[in-house]
């Protein structure tokens, strides 16, 4: 007798593992693998789930396009697809505006415009009342090196001389004339009683120090002479040539002795 029920006993355990084995495979087919996946195909393996994995992780990023319609008078376009980026470029009319404001010619700046035109003076004749023409063209025609330290001896001081031709040697106490532009050092009662004629307006415009043999250092005789820094003046003087030193420092190789001043308009 205990031998049947223990029969039966396992047939029921058999039947109980034959019904869940049933439920499972039930379930298999209805949550894990449906209907609607398998009319798609068989299933993609891990290698390929894998290299679609970049792909939609990119696809999940991205933006998704705007539509925008585009109307006008003269258009009955559909709807154009315009990605995000584009949003930000600037209309049709904002466009039109700049290209408009770039091409006015009343409002564009010619630079060229605004620097003063280059007056073309004539050259002075070789001689004016007495005064032997000379230029900046003559006086800066040769390199000289200026010392940085003092000059505390006649050797170096010779040196230095040396440097200098005897084609301008010759200006050396000699009455001359000479243009250029003026640099007021001393002024009084209004007039300009010291200054440095010089080549150009470098310096006196543009903070450039120009060569030491491209001014004159001057002390007018008399009252002194009207200050005129806007054009080329003509000095009239004795004319020294060598080295001017001031605390054993090199600061000039020309001065001069001022007797009158002349415009380009009077010549």
């Amino acid at each position: 007798m205990r031998k049947q029920d223990n029969t039966a006993v396992w047939k029921w355990l058999a039947m109980k593992a034959v019904v869940l084995a049933l439920v499972c495979l039930a379930a298999y087919v209805v949550f894990i693998n449906p209907p609607e996946r398998q009319a798609e195909g068989p299933a993609l393996t891990r290698e390929q789930l894998d290299s679609q994995s970049d792909v939609i992780t990119e696809l999940a990023k991205a933006e998704p396009e705007q539509v925008f319609e585009v109307t006008g008078p003269e258009t009955n376009a559909p709807p154009v697809s315009v990605p995000p980026l584009l949003e930000k470029l600037p209309t049709q009319s904002e466009t039109t505006n700049l290209i408009t404001f770039a091409e006015d010619p009343a409002t564009e700046t010619n630079l060229i415009e605004l620097a003063p035109p280059v007056e073309e003076l004539p050259p002075l004749p070789e001689e004016i009342d007495g005064y032997k023409t000379v230029t900046f063209d003559k006086l800066a025609s040769f390199a000289y090196e200026v010392p940085l330290d003092p000059v505390t001896n006649k050797v170096e001081l010779a040196k230095l001389n040396a440097q200098i031709p005897d084609g301008i040697k010759q200006f050396d106490e000699k009455p001359v004339a000479i243009r250029g532009f003026m640099l007021p050092l001393k002024v009084e009662n209004g007039k300009v009683t010291e200054l440095l004629i010089m080549r150009d307006q470098s310096m006196c415009c543009f903070g450039t120090v120009p060569k030491i043999n491209e001014w004159i250092s001057i002390k007018m005789e008399g009252d002194g002479v009207e200050p005129i820094m806007d054009q080329a003046v003509t000095l009239m003087g004795q004319l020294k040539v060598g080295e001017v030193l001031e605390n054993d420092y090199l600061v000039g190789i020309y001065e001069m002795l001022g007797d009158k001043m002349i415009g380009p308009l009077d010549l």
